[in-house]
């Protein structure tokens, strides 16, 4: 038999793959019912290998490590007596599942030469270039599947924020538009929208285009809270703060989450409040402070860390703050990639002195770090907020010439309304 894109599966059972395309097209999608329909699939056909392998990737995105593992050792047992497709498919995700990313990410580029239309692989070596900070590379796959492989559902909202990425925004908001035209529930297409709008300063536009396109999203689990925080970057950059306040209120403090993507927009949300002149609530900042203080033993990506350590030196819990800053250091001892102790370290340094009010540490700390935020992977909307960090760090400290020069570069790009506001 063959799956929804025309790749080979080996089974026997038409309810097997009908459930295996229904998981697929739930992992594509965002949708929170993706891991439960890929273990409604085994139990038409537990020998299905490429049901396990796409299960391992659900359970890597849950955190369930240990499952992760055994379920893609699963994978490889019954994919060595499947047909080729499936047997690469199965060792590019293992390696993946398993933290072997260099590993991996050859494995999925040989494989998608091969099988181009296999959005399950794509997505995942999609991520890896992602969290790497290497767009170019993100963007370089996109177009060559596009080209190879175009019609493929999903596939054009992945090069949509791609594009956007590029800052090639016009082509990105055809690509964007074309993906929800085709289907309304692709949420990340919708993702795209809203990042190429924002980066567009389109403001008035996404508060009005985004929550009738986000409105057909209903099956997203967290996911959905993140494109309700770039509308909330909308109100925000509109000049409506009060309103982004409010948001923050009823989509991330009222039940605070784990999840480390709603971790990420919550504390992120709260920050640029404050930059954007809210006082500073401790009371606010504990219930995330808490969850940080939880979260030190997973902080592989470098991305997370640091917004651990916001949440904690925003909340006064600087015990916690330098038990973190120690176990980075000693971390750092051992990172290959020279990141931890080039880029993360003095990030978080400047962060914690931006909370302490010296702001000229916060200007020595990151200012030398501007050309390396992107190493640390996230979108541009998202590494905005250390650049942001610094620039009101410059008016804090009364660097006016600095201030002037950053701030030139900043409205250049984007006018957000606090920022043109701020230049007055």
């Amino acid at each position: 038999m063959t799956d929804r894109f025309g790749l080979a599966v080996t089974t026997a059972s038409p309810r097997a793959r009908e459930r295996y395309d229904a998981a697929v097209r739930g992992l594509l999608e965002w949708n929170a019912e993706a891991t439960v329909r890929f273990e409604a699939a085994l139990e038409d056909d537990p020998a299905l290998a490429v049901t396990h392998a796409g299960l391992a990737v659900c359970y890597v995105l849950e955190e369930r490590f240990a499952d992760a593992r055994a379920a893609a050792g699963r994978a490889r047992e019954l994919g060595a007596a499947q047909s080729e497709r499936e047997r690469s498919h199965v060792e590019a995700l293992a390696l993946y599942v398993t933290g072997q990313t260099r590993e991996a990410e050859l494995a999925m580029r040989e494989h998608l030469q091969r099988f181009p239309r296999d959005l399950v692989v794509a997505q995942r070596l999609y991520f890896v270039c992602f969290w790497q900070g290497r767009f170019p590379d993100m963007l370089g796959l996109t177009t060559d599947l596009v080209a190879r492989a175009n019609g493929t559902e999903f596939l054009l909202g992945l090069h949509a924020f791609a594009l956007e990425e590029a800052d090639r925004l016009d082509e990105a908001l055809a690509a964007a538009e074309e993906a929800i035209a085709a289907n309304p529930r692709d949420g990340w297409a919708v993702h795209a929208y809203a990042h190429t709008l924002y980066e567009m300063a389109a403001f008035a536009r996404g508060v009005r285009a985004l929550p009738p396109a986000i409105h057909p999203c209903t099956h997203l689990g967290y996911f959905r809270k993140h494109l309700l925080w770039h509308l909330a970057l909308m109100h925000l950059s509109e000049g409506r703060v009060d309103r982004a306040r409010a948001m923050a209120w009823a989509v991330f403090e009222r039940e605070p989450s784990s999840i480390p993507g709603n971790l990420h927009d919550s504390i992120s949300l709260l920050w640029r409040l404050q930059l954007c002149g809210a006082p500073p609530d401790r009371a606010r900042w504990a219930p995330f402070a808490a969850i940080a203080a939880d979260r030190l033993d997973r902080q592989a990506l470098l991305f997370h860390a640091v917004h651990l350590a916001m949440a904690l030196a925003a909340a006064g819990d600087w015990a916690t703050a330098d038990r973190q800053v120690a176990m980075l250091r000693q971390r750092a001892v051992n990172d290959r990639t020279g990141l931890v102790a080039d880029v993360v370290l003095p990030l978080v340094e400047g962060l914690q002195a931006f909370v302490g009010g010296d702001y000229a540490r916060t200007i020595a700390r990151l200012e030398p770090l501007r050309p390396r935020f992107v190493e640390l992977g996230g979108s541009r909307a998202q590494r905005d907020l250390f650049h942001d960090t610094l620039l009101e760090a410059c008016f804090r400290a009364d660097d006016g010439p600095r201030a002037e020069r950053l701030l030139a570069e900043r409205v250049a790009r984007r006018p957000d309304r606090y920022w043109i506001d701020r230049r007055s």
